[in-house]
């Protein structure tokens, strides 16, 4: 399953992405900084996103990609989380929460 993450600062990206290659070894994690997320979500096709809402990401670009953790930095750690269209809200989210995203995702992954 591939996923995206397009977090600032660099340190984040690094910390999640590594976290998601630990849980799921088999993941095929690509990190890109903010700006490059949109360009990044259309060439590589994720599966899951996890980015944050201060990077200007055209809502557009989330419709297609099935799964994302939206991190809310302008509201402390809260994310959005977004599966198949639905959109839940996590306060303080945590990595376990975040894992249990990415097991969802790849759990209804259909290979693409």
């Amino acid at each position: 399953m591939r996923v995206l993450v397009t977090l600032s600062p660099l340190m984040y990206r690094e910390a999640i992405a590594l976290s998601l290659h630990r849980h799921h070894p088999d993941f095929e994690v690509r990190l890109a900084p903010p700006e490059a997320a949109e360009e990044q979500v259309k060439d590589f096709r994720p599966r899951l996103l996890v980015h944050n809402d201060t990077d200007g990401l055209d809502p557009e670009v989330l419709r297609g990609v099935s799964f994302w953790v939206e991190l809310c930095y302008s509201d402390g750690m809260d994310a959005k989380i977004g599966v198949d269209g639905r959109v839940e809200e996590a306060r303080d989210i945590s990595t376990e929460k975040l894992l249990r995203v990415a097991d969802e995702a790849a759990a209804l992954d259909d290979g693409s």
